[in-house]
């Protein structure tokens, strides 16, 4: 009889055994799944990391497109010196630089200034280039100036509106109502109300009476 309990008991600590060995054999393996499957996952990875590569290279193209200006239409600035003395330009159409936003490049330009006790002078223009800050101006192409009975015509003029003076190159042509200039610089100091005519060579300015 002690001998069948002994037989019993000797059974149940060898199946204990068993089942424990078969428990921790089936948990084993059953992590090494879950590792594999874990690292078949993580082998995707690199796809969406080489999706967010590409939107950073998307927002890199997007920075390098970003316009480097703006557009403007139907353009006008007024300024006014300490004294009284105005300066209005318009244009029909303009383009601010992303980098400096006081300067504009005006198209179709329009410009008049209208100094105290004296008349008031009209610039016409194809093109400009503008600065908002130092009010300076460069007209170019088919401009045009009229003040008092004078008129000139060329191809350059830059206007400091701060110093009252007007500087005309290329192609210069003077008018008034019985002479007609062809020069290569005409000064004008609005201050003085003086004009300076100039070659850049030793040339003569031509000079022709109009009746």
């Amino acid at each position: 009889m002690k001998r069948n309990y002994i037989i019993i008991y000797s059974f149940l600590i060898l199946s204990l055994i068993i089942l424990t060995f078969f428990f921790f054999y089936n948990y084993k393996s059953r992590n090494i799944k879950l590792e594999k499957n874990f690292n078949s996952v993580e082998s995707k990875n690199p796809i969406k990391e080489k999706s967010s590569e590409s939107s950073n290279n998307i927002s890199k193209v997007e920075n390098k497109i970003l316009p480097e200006s703006t557009l403007i239409e139907n353009i006008e600035y007024i300024s006014m010196d300490a004294v009284g003395n105005q300066f209005k330009i318009t244009a029909k159409n303009g383009e601010t630089n992303a980098r400096n936003y006081n300067k504009i490049f005006l198209i179709d330009v329009n410009a008049h200034i209208l100094l105290k006790n004296s008349e008031s002078i009209l610039i016409a223009g194809d093109f400009a280039n503008y600065d908002k800050s130092t009010i300076e101006t460069f007209f170019k192409d088919n401009v045009k100036i009229n003040y008092l009975n004078h008129k000139v015509e060329s191809e350059k003029l830059y206007l400091s509106f701060e110093d009252k003076l007007v500087k005309i190159n290329d192609n210069v042509v003077y008018k008034n109502e019985d002479t007609k200039m062809y020069a290569d610089n005409i000064e004008i100091d609005f201050k003085t109300n003086n004009t300076k005519i100039s070659m850049n060579s030793n040339e003569k300015v031509l000079i022709k009476s109009t009746y």
